[in-house]
């Protein structure tokens, strides 16, 4: 196990461990490292945000990180710890993973686009209107002046005035947290968008603030698989991508992901945390990062009159960003980057690793942060006339190679939407899960429409698709004491909560797709929220090998 944790002095740290095969208390000591690139920059030291005190989210002093490598521990057993720097002290626990014949159930969750920054403590994202209930109240007006735009808000999205959803940010995050951490999973996922801009250290701040700090702790509890997102290497506040003159706000943007995330060795130092392996006992997880595709691709170089439209498609592309290039990242110093393409170092390290696991019987999961298969705002490739110059189509070249090693599901985000597909190209009844995540804490967009106003029909551009929220759990709202109120169903944000289960004769995993239900009163202040499950949870029987047999629900 990797503990890591950061302090705003440079005084020396201590790990006390105490745990099955420890004798007595086992103590490790740090020498910090000062984490430069952690350090506030003075557009983060001046900047202003309506409803919060000047600077009231920043930190005092500077980032000095303490990792500690645990090894000789015992598999599936539980540890505690404290770690001491200076006076402060800070205590956990955490359990290690199974052995692979010596174990009865795993559970984890994957979310994503959690986008953390301190404005969402103040700030409610518009609520795109999806499926309504037939035989309901449709939903509140969004008038101005009425009702709801008094308590929440609302707003122009996409040419028609749409309210502001109920929680915000910062609650939809909180509340998505609070409800895994009495899930108490094994570990987490997140396959990108951590936060609201990964060159923005006051976003990185609200994300350990969460999920290591004052509000949670669940990651003082279990470890954390990450993904590089399109945020993560987006410099927000502190120039965006950039430049093509000088694209060093994505350098930094990464360094800080870097910083952060010690991954598993992946056998190239210089893509070392951007993709890697971990195995939890029988389960695999192969994490990518989809960040940078070669040959690099932008929708300029796609003349109008040749672009797709409607639900033509030409081909997946190469690039899953219009944002910068190799040439410009490298003049800039950046020396990570790895080309997803066929026939590059990660895509050969993918087919190598998932071979290994499944020659070895493991019961594998994928993820990466640009969902391949989508019906939302990212689900077009570079050459379509509605691209966001950031689809996910590139990444369907995987598709044949995870197919061919049985790859239980691939979890990724980016359209901030819930959505499951299925893809099983040979037809033989046994494909591949691909689900988009992407509904942490930040947006909650609906399937992309056919034109640039909400109310023109769906595109559906995503052949592949077999549920989202947005149309498959449609709103249901009904007068309660004389208040139209949401009672049922609608986009929230959520999580998939993922079961496997040791069965006499092979394994079971169980999908469960969560979402946070606010409970409002009359008035329509905030009582309580609900942990709700959509109906779409998915059942898989996989054999010995970790290979589907059947789908049962």
């Amino acid at each position: 196990m990797t503990l890591t944790w950061f302090t705003t002095t440079a005084e020396p740290g201590e790990l006390l461990l105490r745990g099955p095969g420890l004798k007595g208390t086992a103590r490790y000591a740090t020498e910090p490292v000062l984490e430069e690139a952690l350090d506030y920059t003075e557009a983060e030291l001046a900047q202003e945000i309506a409803g919060l005190a000047q600077g009231s989210w920043l930190h005092q002093g500077r980032n000095y990180k303490h990792t500690v490598d645990i090894t000789g521990l015992r598999a599936g057993s539980r540890y505690r710890y404290t770690v001491r720097a200076g006076d402060a002290t800070r205590s956990g626990g955490f359990s290690t993973a199974p052995s692979t014949d010596r174990w009865n159930r795993i559970r984890f969750v994957a979310l994503a686009d959690a986008e953390t920054e301190p404005l969402g403590r103040v700030q409610r994202r518009e609520w795109a209107p999806g499926a309504l209930a037939d035989g309901f109240a449709a939903r509140p007006s969004a008038e101005e002046g009425g009702t709801w735009d008094g308590v929440f808000g609302t707003t122009v999205l996409s040419q028609v005035r749409t309210l502001r959803y109920m929680l915000t940010e910062d609650e939809g995050y909180r509340e998505n947290l609070r409800i895994i951490d009495r899930r108490r999973p094994d570990f987490v996922m997140m396959p990108g968008d951590l936060v609201q801009g990964g060159g923005y250290q006051p976003g990185w701040d609200e994300f350990f603030r969460h999920n290591a700090g004052e509000v949670g702790g669940g990651l003082s509890e279990r470890p954390i698989l990450p993904a590089l997102g399109n945020w993560e290497n987006f410099g927000a506040l502190n120039g965006g991508y950039g430049t093509p003159d000088d694209r060093m706000p994505v350098v930094r943007s990464r360094d800080k992901y870097h910083a952060y995330f010690d991954s598993p060795d992946n056998g190239t130092p210089a893509h070392r945390d951007n993709y890697y392996r971990v195995d939890y006992g029988p389960v695999t997880v192969i994490t990518l990062d989809s960040s940078n595709g070669e040959p690099d691709d932008a929708p300029a170089n796609y003349p109008d009159e040749q672009k797709a439209t409607g639900q033509q498609f030409n081909g997946p592309g190469t690039d899953t960003q219009n944002n910068y290039t190799r040439e410009e990242y490298e003049a800039a110093g950046g020396t990570d980057l790895a080309d997803f393409n066929p026939g590059s170092v990660q895509w050969n390290w993918a087919e190598e690793q998932l071979a290994d696991a499944r020659a070895r019987g493991q019961i594998i999961f994928v993820q990466f942060h640009h969902a391949p298969f989508s019906s939302g705002e990212h689900g077009l490739p570079m050459d379509h006339a509605f691209t966001s110059g950031q689809g996910g189509t590139p990444m369907r070249q995987y598709q044949p190679m995870f197919e061919e090693y049985d790859v239980t599901a691939v979890l990724s985000g980016h359209s901030e939407m819930f959505e499951r597909s299925f893809v099983d190209e040979d037809g033989d009844g046994v494909g591949v899960y691909y689900y988009d995540v992407g509904v942490a804490g930040d947006g909650l967009r609906g399937e992309r429409r056919d034109g640039s106003s909400l109310d023109d029909p769906l595109l559906s551009y995503n052949p592949f698709s077999e549920w989202t929220a947005d149309q498959h759990e449609p709103e249901r709202w009904e007068l309660v004491d004389g208040v139209l109120q949401l009672v049922e169903g609608g986009k929230h944000y959520g999580h998939l909560e993922v079961d496997v289960e040791r069965r006499p004769n092979g394994v079971r995993v169980t999908m469960t797709p969560v979402y946070v239900f606010p409970v409002l009163d009359g008035d329509y202040r905030l009582q309580r929220t609900e942990r709700r499950v959509y109906d779409d949870v998915l059942v898989l029987d996989l054999d010995s090998s970790g290979r589907a047999r059947a789908v049962t629900g």
